[in-house]
């Protein structure tokens, strides 16, 4: 599936990825008109998987920037950019759209701003409240074609919303799945020229 790329090029550092469950679109929720929070100042940054014990051989660089829309592009060196959009959802809070390059495929994220560190947590749908994701499915703001919810689809901006209110509250589980973590910490890199 082509929307699975993006995850797959932002996550590299944390290894082979499974998204069984992930949150995902195949039309944008986020655009420019509410999308255009710029929570990431641009510059040069080093992404690791945010573990009990990083690995150095796990972190990737990236230049992250953003146009006057609030779209963002992080760059890793020889391969195209990813794009995000973030919407403001709390203090310090953030959802999180990621957009293919033909703009086939849109996945999300929890985004988190610790002082001059990011966090980007993939929002997973067996990680949600059961009763919220109940309610989203049965009000048509998420939806899934089956019960393990191998894959829910966002709909709406208000199930997107929904979702990172609940992770952001600490509602729902940010566990591993299947042995990788689904968190990633963004860091301004230390050694890039100034």
């Amino acid at each position: 599936m082509r929307s699975l790329i993006i995850a797959k090029t932002i996550l590299a550092g944390a290894g082979a990825i499974l998204v069984s469950g992930c949150l995902m679109s195949e039309e944008p929720i986020l655009g420019q008109a509410n999308g255009a929070a710029t929570p990431m100042k641009p510059g040069a940054y080093i992404m690791c998987p945010l573990d009990e014990t990083p690995d150095d051989d796990d972190c990737e660089k990236f230049t992250v920037s953003h146009d006057a829309s609030g779209l963002y592009l992080f760059e890793k060196e020889d391969e195209k950019p990813s794009r995000f959009r973030f919407r403001k959802i709390a203090r310090r809070g953030y959802a999180v759209q990621s957009i293919e390059d033909d703009d086939d495929g849109y996945m999300y994220y929890y985004g988190r701003r610790a002082r001059k560190k990011f966090q980007l947590t993939m929002m997973m749908c067996p990680q949600l409240p059961a009763g919220l994701r109940d309610d989203l499915i049965a009000s048509g703001d998420l939806s899934s074609e089956d019960e393990e919810f191998e894959m829910c689809v966002v709909n709406t901006l208000n199930g997107l919303m929904a979702a990172a209110k609940a992770y952001h509250r600490g509602e729902a589980s940010i566990d591993e799945v299947d042995g990788e973590t689904m968190t990633l910490e963004f860091t301004p890199d230390p050694n890039a020229a100034k």
